[in-house]
């Protein structure tokens, strides 16, 4: 008999549950005091923090937000004293986004319980050096000189072997560089030769070059040299 083959159907599900909008923690909706221009705190519709109630509290904490911006409160310590529930860690977490939102990063907010200060396991000292480290912020920047663009050239210089013989050995590899802008011919130390027969780099390829570790790297297939058959 005939032999009967069934195509295969696949579907694409959408997912019913927004990730990016649930929530993942208690406070993760907080997103700073709820205060107006004034430091008044914002009641009913009109407050996008997402806190409710404390309204003394919340404008308490604008001052001290206010004093912290004008560096007026350096090395000094704030104490929230209430029962449980009543919202002491909402309103320290707005007062963290509530002096982020005037920088360009985001101000850390590192909860610490205290059970894990006095864990057997490991040492207190240990457990306050982790939540320091979490709260330091570093921005590191880094700057990097790089040649970019398309190789109209690539010629290998040899010469002889200093060592005597017949073989010859590399002296510099010279290969032209093509941008937006113009052309740059550049003389390369014959160390960065391996580096492009690892790539695989040949005329009519986009690459850039590290100047200060030599590294290399084939973005890709130029334009103007690729065909119907490349897949880059």
């Amino acid at each position: 008999g005939r032999l009967r083959y069934n195509k295969m159907k696949i579907e694409t599900l959408s997912s019913s549950t927004n990730t990016s909008s649930s929530r993942i923690s208690a406070h993760t909706h907080v997103t700073g005091l709820g205060l107006d221009e004034n430091g008044d705190a914002v009641v009913g519709e009109g407050n996008p923090s997402g806190l409710v109630g404390q309204t003394a509290a919340r404008e308490a904490l604008g001052i001290a937000a206010d004093l912290i911006h004008s560096q007026r409160l350096a090395g000094r310590a704030l104490l929230l004293v209430g029962p449980p529930g009543t919202g002491k860690t909402a309103l320290a977490m707005g007062l963290a986004q509530e002096i982020g939102s005037h920088q360009s990063t985001k101000l850390p907010f590192c909860p610490m319980v205290a059970s894990q200060v006095f864990s057997r396991e490991v040492k207190k000292t240990e457990v306050i050096m982790e939540h320091f480290r979490k709260a330091i912020g570093l921005r590191i920047q880094e700057r990097k000189e790089v040649y970019e663009g398309e190789v109209t050239e690539l010629t290998v210089e040899e010469t002889e072997d200093p060592l005597g013989g017949y073989g010859r050995t590399i002296s510099h590899v010279v290969i032209a560089l093509k941008t937006a802008k113009g052309s740059k011919t550049l003389k390369l130390d014959p160390t960065i030769h391996d580096s492009l027969s690892k790539e695989g780099v040949a005329v009519g390829d986009v690459i850039y070059i590290e100047a200060n570790s030599g590294a290399v790297k084939r973005v890709g297939r130029s334009d103007s040299f690729a065909t119907e058959f490349d897949l880059e």
